[in-house]
């Protein structure tokens, strides 16, 4: 059995089983990953915070058939941008472009780093998170190998619809 320790973003969750989740985290030296979480829904778990999207920090993750997560120190929950309905729609819409638009275990450093940046530019110095977000887009997708010409949000919605088939329905709330 092999033990990961990396640092990584969590990109969403989906309740597995009665106590168990399946989370898909965004590693910087893997890229994306699907891990299982087991017991993290019950009242007593440790692993809450790790298990929500938003999470970033060193994840600690066994691996034999597939990541099973066994630990996590958090370095920055982005709680911030919770509390803010327009700020949390621009962070989900990343979260959800990430988590899209990448492959399983495909490696992209740069897409890692943009995607912390753009989050922690959100949450914390972003005056307009609406231009904030739409900024970094364009890296964001210039990492992913796309180059977009676009003007409003609904060109990014558009293009990654009818060229890739991918419906962002994250970023409709920002149009």
């Amino acid at each position: 059995m092999e033990i990961l320790e990396q640092e990584g973003i969590c990109l969403r969750a989906v309740d597995y089983g009665e106590n168990d989740k399946i989370i898909t985290l965004y590693l910087a030296n893997l890229g994306k990953v699907g891990v299982t979480a087991r017991g993290c829904k019950s009242a007593k778990s440790k692993l809450k915070y790790a298990v929500s999207p938003l999470c970033f920090g060193k994840y600690y993750l066994a691996k034999k058939n597939n990541f099973v997560l066994t630990g996590c120190d958090c370095i920055d929950s982005f709680f911030a941008l919770t509390q803010d309905p327009t700020k949390y729609y621009c962070a989900c819409a990343l979260l959800e472009i990430v988590d899209k638009m990448s492959m399983e275990e495909d490696y992209n450093h740069k897409l890692f780093i943009e995607t912390l940046a753009t989050l922690n530019d959100i949450c914390y110095k972003a005056e307009y998170p609406k231009v904030c977000l739409f900024e970094h887009l364009k890296e964001i997708t210039l990492a992913l190998g796309y180059e977009v010409k676009a003007i409003t949000f609904k060109d990014y919605y558009n293009y990654f619809l009818h060229t890739h088939g991918i419906k962002i329905n994250s970023l409709s709330f920002l149009y």
